[in-house]
């Protein structure tokens, strides 16, 4: 579970992102936070936000903080980095995750924006990016323990195959990922 301090951080965020943006679908919470609070017991050290290049420059200036521009892989895109209570936040605008045999761009896959799921934090609605895509984003940038802990969430709660189908095309992942999705989710923990 989330700290009251990683809470407390991820909520003044989360208002400091609503009010830079329109939309509550152009910007989500990625990563480990979102996992937790959509219920996947997973380990949560920081703070990890997708947005626009331009929502992120927006947001670097109210925040007043430099935001950089990384090409070094596994994430490459415009990048805020701040530390709030000792925890590492990340606001990636338009960011480029690549794997070995990946290079997905989440701004322009609809899917997962139209597939956002509300988290919920002491009543307040988050947008969180789906299991579905985490799972996938996982398997891509080969991280094991975030793909075992994934799996064995959607085994027992369920999973959207209409929406892995559109995530896998619209991302446009190798045969190889589909193959390692399908055959993870079809597999019963």
């Amino acid at each position: 579970m989330l700290t009251q301090t990683h809470k407390m951080v991820l909520r003044t965020l989360a208002s400091v992102i609503e009010e830079a943006t329109q939309e509550p679908t152009d910007w989500a919470l990625i990563g480990s936070s979102s996992l937790q609070l959509q219920g996947i017991n997973i380990e949560s050290n920081t703070i990890e936000f997708m947005t626009t290049k331009n929502i992120a420059s927006i947001i670097s200036d109210i925040l007043g903080a430099e935001i950089k521009e990384s090409q070094n892989s596994p994430i490459k895109g415009s990048r805020l980095h701040l530390e709030r209570e000792g925890i590492s936040i990340y606001i990636f605008g338009d960011p480029q995750f690549e794997g070995e045999d990946e290079n997905f761009q989440p701004v322009k896959i609809p899917s997962i924006w139209t597939g956002l799921n509300n988290g919920s934090l002491d009543g307040h609605q988050i947008p969180c990016s789906p299991p579905e895509w985490e799972l996938i984003l996982a398997i891509a940038l080969n991280a094991t323990n975030r793909i075992n802990e994934i799996q064995q969430y959607l085994s027992e709660f369920g999973y959207d195959s209409r929406l892995v189908v559109r995530l896998l095309r619209e991302g446009h992942a190798s045969v190889a990922t589909e193959n390692i999705i399908w055959t993870l989710l079809e597999e019963q923990v």
